[in-house]
């Protein structure tokens, strides 16, 4: 968060009497050459010799409080405030939940040079040591779906917990749906701006009592934005058997992410998913935008004391001190 601060004037063109300051000061430097009156002596050896004293010398001091006095007044007339502005850091207010499937097909090699969920495991490993400020959340689902961790700031011990990820650790099959829906359930109590759940899997929905749009729909409603990955590798071949490779409903996974204002992406490699991952959260962080905090605080008090103090300064020296006679 940053603060800024500067000085506003409520009403500005009072600000124009100064030029009326400026005229006045002008003719009583015109009028002060002018001859002034005196008094009458018969001879000027009657008057004592020597220049005038320290008094006349500083007698302008007089004109000099006037005057800032009334520029003083005219400053308070105008009502001075005291901006100060604080702008929020876009990078709070994100609550993330990670949905990573981890069927047995997520074993599959060809992706990128890699299997699917040892591409995963680096690339998660890596966005979650690039977070500031942003509650991360994980699930994984296969036939069922579990919460690995909880919504944290804690990037370390969520990166420990995706380390050794594997697939066969829960019932086979792929349950897309309830794999969201425990995605939307950890963030069901978020308070952020910002709520996303991010689902990456590399097959269909064919397991579970949740379907896929049940789940979307359950995000809508819970405003939770649904970002969709389909994780799609070269087919391989598997000792003679014809090439296999995990199939993904694009059609399903656009719908379940549009319907929550999400978008779906489809990736081949390590190097493309990463920078899903990336863009995502540049995306969330463009939805919070910033927010701005302007706080006003009146400044006019203090000129009007300030030039009432000068002129009752001016007025007690013109009665003591610099008295004129007659």
């Amino acid at each position: 968060m940053s603060d800024l601060a500067s000085v506003r004037f409520v009403d500005p063109w009072v600000l124009a009497l100064l030029a009326v300051v400026l005229i006045g000061i002008a003719l009583s430097f015109l009028r002060g050459r002018r001859p002034s009156g005196g008094l009458l002596f018969p001879s000027l050896g009657l008057l004592p010799a020597g220049a005038g004293g320290w008094r006349v010398r500083l007698r302008w001091t007089l004109v000099a409080l006037r005057v800032a006095a009334i520029v003083l007044f005219i400053v308070a007339l105008a009502r001075p405030q005291i901006v100060r502005a604080s702008v929020e850091s876009v990078s709070e207010g994100i609550d993330i939940a990670l949905a990573i499937d981890v069927s047995g097909s997520m074993s599959e090699a060809g992706f990128g040079g890699t299997t699917k969920i040892d591409a995963v495991k680096h690339v998660v490993h890596d966005f979650l040591g690039g977070l500031k400020n942003d509650r991360v959340g994980i699930v994984i689902f296969s036939g069922e779906a579990i919460v690995l961790g909880p919504p944290t700031l804690d990037y370390a011990a969520s990166q420990k917990l995706v380390e050794p990820l594997d697939t066969g650790s829960l019932a086979g099959g792929t349950a897309i749906g309830t794999g969201l829906a425990t995605a939307v359930n950890v963030l069901r109590d978020s308070a952020a701006k910002s709520k996303v759940a991010i689902l990456l899997t590399d097959g269909e929905n064919n397991s579970g009592d949740i379907s896929p749009l049940d789940a979307s729909n359950m995000a809508k409603l819970l405003g939770v934005r649904v970002y969709t990955i389909g994780a799609i590798s070269a087919p391989v071949q598997r000792g003679g058997d014809e090439p296999e490779s995990g199939t993904v409903d694009e059609q399903l996974m656009r719908k379940m992410a549009g319907d929550t204002g999400g978008q779906y992406y489809s990736v081949s490699d390590a190097n493309s998913l990463a920078e899903v991952y990336r863009e995502i959260e540049t995306l969330e962080k463009s939805h919070v935008g910033t927010r701005d905090f302007v706080d006003y605080e009146e400044a006019h008090l203090f000129f009007l004391a300030a030039g009432a103090l000068l002129l009752f300064i001016e007025i007690s020296l013109a009665a003591t001190v610099f008295r004129r006679s007659p």
